[in-house]
């Protein structure tokens, strides 16, 4: 986007001489009392950048020891320039373009609204066009795109602990569970360890030789 470096004005309207540098960011504020010449300023860079038809009718200030005087500085390096009773035009362009009038119009709609569109345009699009003059228009699409990135990952999160908490409604619960994890390589081994135990326990209460056997002598039986 073309912006304005700097503004000089010399006997238009109610201003006798201003000098003017816009910051390059942001937005630079023309404040006065009622008929200090706000309003003149604003209409010579108009008349200045968009010619005799942004003309002011009585541009030239009453009691004016010489005729309007307009030169516009663009960032771009363009001098514009407006000077006597006619207000010939010179346009210094240092690419090398010429053209006048009709190079200034190719992009003199940038620098300013176009009223009746802008009135008949959405919220969303009036908008638009006041960051892009203001010049934080690409600023606030990277903040958008950020606020709109860390939306989007929370509702990711959000979703996947929903998943996560509808599984673990779905697990079976055990009361009796111990509360501290358990190893499960632990138990196993101990679980081993009691069946080995029990095995021995077993194979040496049935070992051959261990008992003893108990003899009964007969009594004699005698026959009168």
């Amino acid at each position: 986007m073309v912006k304005i470096a700097s503004v000089e004005a010399e006997n238009v309207k109610r201003v006798k001489a201003v000098y003017l540098e816009p910051k390059a960011d942001g937005l630079t504020v023309i404040g006065g009392r009622n008929g200090q010449g706000k309003t003149s300023v604003l209409d010579a860079i108009a008349w200045a950048l968009g010619g005799n038809k942004m003309r002011p009718s009585n541009a030239r200030r009453e009691d004016a020891a010489g005729d309007p005087q307009l030169r516009v500085v663009l960032d771009n390096g363009i001098v514009v320039e407006r000077r006597g009773k006619n207000s010939s035009l010179k346009v210094i362009d240092p690419s090398g373009n010429k053209g006048g009038q009709q190079l200034l119009d190719s992009f003199t709609e940038q620098l300013a609204l176009n009223l009746p569109r802008f009135m008949e345009a959405t919220d969303k699009e009036k908008a638009e066009s006041l960051l892009a003059i203001m010049g934080v228009g690409e600023q606030l699409a990277a903040l958008d795109a950020q606020k709109q990135a860390a939306y989007n990952q929370r509702l990711a999160v959000g979703r996947m602990e929903r998943q996560k908490r509808g599984a673990a409604d779905d697990m079976q619960f055990w009361p009796d569970a111990p509360a501290e994890e358990v190893s499960a390589s632990e138990l196993i081994a101990e679980q081993s360890a009691s069946w080995r135990a029990t095995a021995r326990t077993s194979a040496g209460a049935w070992r051959p030789g261990r008992l003893r056997p108990t003899w009964t002598r007969p009594r004699p039986s005698w026959r009168a």
